[in-house]
């Protein structure tokens, strides 16, 4: 058994002998005694006091040496595990960096028992239980170790009342491309060794040189994308400027293509419009900033590739079967020449590379690999419950029984009074 906050046990201690103490320290009315010449003094209440050093209402000082104990028991919180009980939480890799899924499905399942916690993560993370392993399918998306990690601490706060340590498992290529600035802090704040089961990573892919462009003719961006060179038939690309078609969705889904929806006007797409329709002077992605005076009409949801100047998305991209499609907010003037400057050249290119970005399928060097999986050894419990919000099973039902404790208490101190008086 440990305890969440062990120095209120100190000061519940505290309190109980002050208790003890106050109860030493009681005044007593004298005995009476008759005198001689006691028939010469008026009769008159006797109001004198002696001081006597004893323990007093005994039964009484149980009770508050009884709701003392009880509520300071509460707020310490008990925590009672099984000793010596490892809980296992297994990280299974899902993103575009695993080269067969099938390896990851294996690898996840033998390292797997029964009561361990299974996370799945592409560019997010979140819960799976054991029996829908065999229905983990690919994301797409690029991995993130940061978001992995997140979620990994939030399910040990889960088992940290069944067990004294928890095991980390990883089951990942750990790519480059996985780690991000937060990952090394985050790493940081799990107490503990990970051990991590490499599975094949996925090769590099060569970025599509063709796009095929559904566009009506004299279209503007149809043009700039002919300036780029990049158009042709047969790609893993396509951008339509128009409204999707069945087609369209069943091509994206079939293999891991890109599908960018771009509207040439606002009844192209059937996305969620704008409270108030709006324009704003310029749009930015990682490839370059773009300025013009283009209306905002719909509001985007997804994974932000695009944003405009005050930050808002303004094209988007989420997972569509093996493929994703990226939705483009951005309408174009078709009287303009910005599509015709070299910065939409360099602006498009963001939206032309594979799913989840470009891919960097360069494995962890010594020195990054060594830093994730720590030299220390399983995560202690006590050490994650100062990091996680426990809270303990028992604290409602000790404080519930001290807040009656105190109620008799109240009702035997009223009986005392009421008798002394008598």
């Amino acid at each position: 058994m440990t305890w969440l906050l062990p120095s209120v046990l100190g000061i519940a201690a505290v309190a109980a002998i002050a208790a003890i103490a106050l109860h030493f320290i009681a005044r007593s009315r004298p005995l009476a005694e008759p005198l001689p010449t006691a028939r010469f003094i008026p009769e008159r209440p006797v109001h004198a006091r002696a001081r006597a050093i004893a323990l007093t209402d005994v039964p009484l000082l149980l009770l508050r040496l009884a709701a003392v104990g009880a509520i300071g028991l509460a707020v310490a919180g008990p925590i009672f595990g099984s000793r010596g009980r490892i809980a296992r939480i297994v990280v299974a890799d899902r993103s575009r960096s695993v080269a067969n899924l099938s390896e990851v499905r294996d690898s996840t399942r033998a390292n797997l028992k029964s009561g361990d916690q299974l996370i799945v993560f592409d560019s997010a993370a979140r819960r799976m239980s054991a029996s829908a392993l065999d229905s983990l399918s690919p994301g797409g998306a690029r991995g993130s170790l940061s978001a992995a990690l997140a979620a990994a601490s939030g399910a040990a706060a889960a088992g940290l009342s069944q067990a004294d340590s928890i095991e980390l498992v990883f089951v990942s290529p750990l790519l480059d491309e996985e780690a991000d600035e937060a990952t090394a802090k985050i790493r940081a704040a799990w107490p503990g060794r990970i051990r991590i089961v490499s599975v094949g990573a996925s090769a590099a892919s060569t970025p599509s040189t063709r796009v095929e462009v559904t566009a009506t003719p004299n279209d503007a961006v149809d043009a700039g994308l002919s300036l780029l060179g990049v158009k042709g038939s047969g790609g893993s690309i396509r951008v339509v400027r128009g409204r999707l078609s069945a087609a369209d969705s069943a091509w994206v889904r079939a293999d891991a293509r890109v599908l960018v929806h771009w509207p040439a006007g606002a009844a192209d797409a059937e996305w969620t419009p704008r409270r108030d329709v709006d324009a704003i002077g310029a749009v930015t992605s990682d490839g370059a900033t773009l300025v013009a005076r283009f209306p905002r009409v719909w509001v985007l949801q997804g994974n932000a590739i695009a944003r405009w100047a005050d930050g808002e998305p303004a094209a988007v991209e989420h997972a569509e079967g093996a493929g994703c499609i990226r939705d483009v907010g951005i309408l174009i003037d078709q009287s303009s020449d910005v599509t015709l400057r070299i910065p939409f050249r360099h602006f498009v290119q963001v939206l032309l590379v594979p799913c989840g970005g470009a891919r960097n399928t360069t494995h962890m060097n010594t020195a990054a690999l060594a830093a994730f999986v720590g030299q220390s050894g399983l995560a202690p419990a006590s050490a994650l419950r100062d990091q996680a919000s426990v809270a303990s099973r028992w604290t409602p039902w000790l404080l519930a029984f001290g807040a009656a404790l105190l109620v008799v208490e109240l009702a035997l101190r009223r009986s005392n009074v009421q008798r002394s008086i008598a």
